[in-house]
């Protein structure tokens, strides 16, 4: 089954303009669990399940 995975950015809860991006995209309910997550909408793969970690996750390298 096909699944659209997104890049996206973690802000730092200590400085609000500072954010990083983590070198993995993501499942959208993943990302929603997050604090401080922001989905990059117009970032994202179509990727098979059986690509993704436990977490719904893979890695861009």
């Amino acid at each position: 089954m096909k699944l659209t995975v997104f890049r996206y950015k973690v802000w730092d809860p200590q400085d609000a303009t500072y954010s990083q991006m983590p070198s993995y995209y993501a499942i959208r309910e993943y990302i929603e669990e997050l604090e401080g997550a922001s989905v990059i909408e117009d970032d994202f793969l179509e990727v098979d399940e059986s690509d993704l970690d436990v977490h719904g996750r893979i890695s861009t390298t």
